[in-house]
Parts: structure tokens; sequence; C-alpha cells
């Protein structure tokens, strides 16, 4: 692992099984989802507290199926991403669990992330169970139909509301044409919500190319309310997926950036502190998980006054790799002492970075 000048990254947990969500709660201490295994119930929830001695890791909560989001409701519970649904419970409660929302099993994507908005609306990410709809009959993509992407919950960001005093309302999808959503934020100022997404494999056996290391590209998206972003029918700049030639791809949003193609984004945040390193204040900050060419680093891009990158991006963490092979972070967050904390689900590890003195 490199880092670049002027940052130090630091393990501050090691030996974990898969942990991938992670959230900040108001006294410092960290919580952070632990999927342990695919095919079992054993996923966890751990809470990391830093001491004079190090970082003292516990045990919140177990029996959880592969979660991954996690994060404190305006209601003071904590909320956790299930295989399938949301639940939440009460701190030094985690046995008394309360399903608040239910949502479609996916074998493809099935993992459960989200977003909290400062006004208390969850954006939750419903993944495709498919890779480019190709579970279509011949008939249906003829046709220029993708029945999966037809359904009100497959390839979308669906929104709930959370309330102070504990109520949950579910308000309907909000973007679609999404085909995995794993990286969600929004800006605490400006509420913009920005999606990464994970694009498609195997474009290159159907545009005969020798190989899709290049294409398609991975996708930052401005996400609006009721709009589509594509998937399936169509890929980078609104050009027509091979499956669906016919498609008029200019009735969908086009991503606000591209980003280098399989490079698995499945974190972002802005690294947003008045302890943030002076250089990065404000900039956006999102984790390459891939395990492909343009994957295992953490990228770094300035952005406008909404939050919105612009210019040069730059690599904070690079090289990311060791004899047990690439890095993968995962979840983002910044600090109580504005340094960026995140996952690595690859090397079991919580990883701490900050401004060097």
């Amino acid at each position: 692992m490199q880092t670049l000048p002027g940052l130090c990254a630091e393990v501050i947990a090691s030996g974990l099984k898969m942990p991938r969500g992670l959230t900040v709660l108001p006294n410092g201490n960290l919580l952070v989802t632990e999927m342990v295994r695919w095919d079992a119930t054993q996923g966890r929830v751990l809470q990391l507290a830093a001491t004079s001695g190090g970082w003292q890791q516990s045990v919140v909560a177990t029996g959880f199926d592969r979660p991954h989001g996690v994060v404190q409701g305006p209601d003071g519970k904590i909320y956790v991403g299930e295989v399938g649904r949301i639940v939440r419970f009460t701190p030094g409660q985690p046995e008394q669990r309360e399903t608040v929302a239910t949502l479609p099993l996916r074998q493809r994507h099935p993992l459960t992330t989200f977003a909290l908005a400062g006004n208390g609306d969850l954006y939750v990410n419903i993944g495709s169970s498919s890779d480019n709809c190709e579970s279509a009959s011949p008939a249906e993509l003829a046709a220029g139909r993708c029945p999966e992407s037809e359904q009100d919950k497959a390839g979308v960001v669906w929104r709930y509301h959370l309330d102070q005093d504990g109520k949950v309302s579910d308000l309907g999808v909000f973007a679609r044409g999404l085909r995995n959503s794993m990286a969600l934020g929004v800006h605490p100022a400006s509420g913009i919500v920005l999606q990464a997404e994970n694009s498609r494999d195997a474009i290159h056996l159907k545009l005969h190319l020798p190989n899709d290391n290049e294409l398609p590209h991975d996708e930052l998206n401005l996400l609006q309310a009721g709009q589509h972003y594509g998937w399936p029918f169509c890929y980078d700049k609104q050009l027509a997926a091979p499956e669906f030639p016919g498609h008029d791809c200019r009735n969908t949003q086009p991503p606000y950036l591209l980003l280098p193609a399989h490079a698995a984004p499945l974190g972002l945040t802005w690294w947003l502190s008045p302890k943030a390193p002076p250089r990065f204040a404000g900039w956006l900050i999102v984790g390459f998980h891939g395990y492909r060419q343009h994957g295992h680093r953490l990228m770094a891009y300035p952005v406008d006054k909404q939050g919105l990158p612009k210019g040069k991006p730059l690599e904070l963490i690079s090289n990311w790799k060791d004899s047990k092979g690439p890095g993968g972070p995962v979840e983002i967050r910044v600090g109580n002492d504005g340094a960026l904390y995140l996952t690595d689900d690859r090397h079991g590890q919580v990883i701490r970075l900050y401004a060097a003195q």
C-alpha cells in the first residue's frame, strides 16, 4: 500500500471476517458490519472504541444475514441492511430487532446498503438479479424489453423516511436504471444524492472484442427523483447496449462522470470536517474495490460548491496489494477526529487515513 505524500494509513482493526459497512457514532466510536460468510447468517455488528492503549473491539450484535449498511437513525436506533430486509434495534438491546423494510431477494446483487440524509430520508440500493438482463427471452429482447427492469424493485434506488419518533415511511422508487448502487452518498449541505454504479460485465462477447478490460465504464451518477439512468438498455455516455441496439438512450440520464471500467466503487463520502486536511477539505472520496487493473485504490476528487466532482482526481491510496492479494476498500466515513475510516473486506481490516503531522 502506498499513500499520497502527507498522508498516513493506520490499521486499527485486523483479523476481521469480511468487514463491509461502517458508521461513526456521536461519541466517535465506530460501528462495523462483518459479513463473516456468504452462505450463512453469521454476520455481526462490531464496535471499535479508541482508548489510550489502541482501539478496543467489542461485539454489539450477531446472527445477521450478510449485513452491509449500518447507520444510527434520527430515533437513536441502529439500522442494519441485511439480505432482503432492513432491521433496527436500540443500542444495548440487540436481541430486540424489528424489521422496518422488507426488500426483494436478489441472487446476483443481494447486499443492502443505504445512505441517510440529514432530513431523515434513507436511500436504499436494490440491485438487479442479472448482469444485463440475460434472463430475458429472445422474443422479449427482440421487442426491446427487459421484464426485470419493468419491476419496481429491481435495479433501482428506493427511498424511505425515518422520523425522530421511529416512524418509517415507504416513499417508493427514487431512481431507476441502476444495476447495482453499492456506493451511495448524500451531501449534508447541498443535499445532492450521488451514486457510483457497478456496470455490467462481458460486453466484449456481444461487441466481439478481445476482452472487456476497458468497457463499459463504471459511473458516478447525480440521482434525481423519477429519472432513469440506462441499465440495462444503455452504457457509458448514452450508448445503446448490444442487446438493445434500437433503444433511444437520449431518454435516459447520462452519467455525471465516467469512472474506470470495473473499478467497482463500493463506498463514497465527502471529506467534510473542520479537522480534515485543508488540501482535501470537502473533496469527494471514492473507494475502488475491483480486483482488475483499475481497482484496489482510494480516490479523491475536487468538488464544486454542491459537492460535485470537478478537475483531476488524486490517488490517496495506490498499489494496494500484498502477498494476500489486492486490497478491497468498501465503506468510507469521516471520523470525529477528521480522519477517514474505511473497511477492507479482502484483508479483514479497518484503516484510519489521516494527515501526517
